[in-house]
């Protein structure tokens, strides 16, 4: 593949002159779409290509800095020129408590970075979609009264690329995969309604590999879920896989330890004990394959490891520039232009949006707690929760909770019926002291898997809230 084209040094180019700090951030992105209706293809879509910028001016506004933003998909001369006067324009009314905010110079060193180009998804955008939708498919064949009713794959191929006044200039690429899957379930003599499971999953590449696993799985659940029953109700032992867990923890983890929490004196407090002894997590930059992984942060800071929780305890906090300044410490690599939601989710038009201190990938260790089946199997009486509905982590609170999709009763060590409906919830960090999922970990899987934005093994709670209509015994 040749080198990304640098659309942010040809702004650059036209910006000369113009009083520093400013940086540029710009992406030529393409954008692939198939669409399955049943076992049919509905629709395919593609290229939508996409060219654009963001232009930021820091400006000195009464002993803080003014922050100005433009975006735009006009690079010409005149296009330029009319952001930087619309920034301007901005910057003097959009104060931030920060004074002397050092942008990052010279071309960073990065090393030999992660992976996250998929070379065959890059090559031929339209042939792998179709080639992913036609092994899909396949892995259905044969499947009596269960079949993909509805199937989506979005993939965009982005070259991106950061300049600043302080003369940094760097460009890269990078590829990223939505994938969603709906299963259906039914037929059969006992006339129970249709079970459905909802599948979705954004990363990096095509890997059509694991299809016909996942797709026993999927059928699996969708079956299941006919017959599911409710859940026990009180506080009970709960097994988490990484596809719950991914929908959970990192929203939380990002804003608990991000600069910008702790700015408004919110957030973990430093050293704290937040989760058990002997818990380590970190947020991982350079991790193959996240989708928060990149060779530098969208502010031009080299990407890196950060620790942010040892043993338990509250370790280093989410930097980008502006924070860093404000809080008397150095960009930690995290600056990153998201809209406030999960950053894996805006891989696409990042151009629009200003830099904010965020996460890439929460990874947490495995630990020696085992398999699946070997987790399992140090329970007693619990819950293994599949799939959480609307859990929505607030992230202020640090708290969570949903309805469970679909779920399985745990008894005496094995995997018994189905369950569905009520709900689990609990926190996820919370204050020193207070219950919490980090906090009341017993198990920590020993196989890690990457799901959305977290590299995470099968987790077992001690206990958590779980409400349902069946009686579950009491705690010793």
């Amino acid at each position: 593949m040749s080198a990304p084209s640098n659309l942010a040094a040809r702004v650059a180019d036209r910006l000369r002159g113009l009083a520093g700090p400013w940086d540029v951030f710009a992406e030529h992105s393409r954008r692939f779409e198939i669409h399955l209706s049943g076992t049919r293809v509905e629709l395919t879509r593609g290229p939508l290509d996409l060219e654009g910028f963001g232009l930021r001016l820091l400006r000195a506004v009464e002993g803080q800095t003014g922050v100005g933003f433009q975006a735009s998909t006009d690079f010409s001369e005149r296009g330029v020129r009319t952001a930087v006067e619309e920034a301007e324009t901005f910057a003097r009314f959009n104060q931030f408590p920060a004074k002397h905010p050092e942008l990052p110079g010279g071309r960073p060193s990065t090393g030999d970075g992660a992976k996250i180009v998929d070379p065959a998804l890059w090559s031929d955008p339209a042939g792998a979609l179709e080639r992913y939708g036609a092994a899909l498919l396949a892995a259905f064949e044969g499947r009596n009264g269960v079949v993909p009713s509805f199937s989506s794959i979005k993939a965009t191929l982005t070259e991106a690329s950061v300049a600043n006044s302080t003369g940094l200039t760097y460009a890269y690429a990078h590829t990223a995969v939505e994938t969603e899957v709906a299963v259906k379930a039914f037929g059969g003599p006992e006339g129970r309604p249709p079970g459905e499971y909802w599948f979705s999953d954004l990363g990096r590449r095509l890997d059509p590999g694991p299809l016909p696993t996942l797709a026993a799985d999927w059928a699996r659940f969708a079956e299941d879920a006919r017959r599911a029953k409710s859940p026990p109700n009180g506080e009970v032992p709960v097994v988490l896989p990484p596809d719950v867990l991914a929908g959970i923890v990192p929203a939380v983890v990002r804003f608990q330890f991000g600069a910008s929490a702790r700015l408004r004196g919110l957030g973990v407090v430093s050293e704290s004990q937040v989760g058990a002894e002997g818990l380590d997590v970190f947020d991982d930059g350079l991790l193959d394959w996240g989708v928060g992984s990149s060779p530098v942060d969208d502010e031009g800071t080299p990407q890196r490891k950060r620790k942010l929780i040892s043993n338990g305890r509250a370790s280093q906090l989410l930097y980008d520039v502006l924070h860093a300044d404000a809080l008397g410490a150095a960009s930690s690599g995290n600056g990153v232009r998201t809209s406030g939601f999960d950053p894996g989710a805006n891989l696409w038009l990042k151009f629009t949006r200003r830099p904010a201190p965020e996460a890439s990938t929460i990874v947490i260790p495995p630990g020696n707690g085992g398999t699946d089946a070997e987790i399992v199997e140090q329970v007693d009486d619990g819950v293994w929760v599949q799939q959480i509905a609307w859990a929505q982590p607030d992230e202020m609170g640090g708290r969570f909770g949903g309805e469970i999709r679909i779920g399985y009763r745990i008894r005496h060590g094995k995997l018994a019926e189905p369950v569905r409906g009520g709900t689990v919830g609990g926190g996820v960090v919370t204050r020193e002291g207070t219950p919490s999922l980090l906090h009341d970990l017993s198990v920590i899987g020993s196989r890690p898997k990457l799901m959305g934005s977290l590299s995470s093994p099968t987790l077992l709670v001690r206990n958590l809230s779980v409400s349902g209509d069946d009686h579950a015994p009491a705690p010793p």
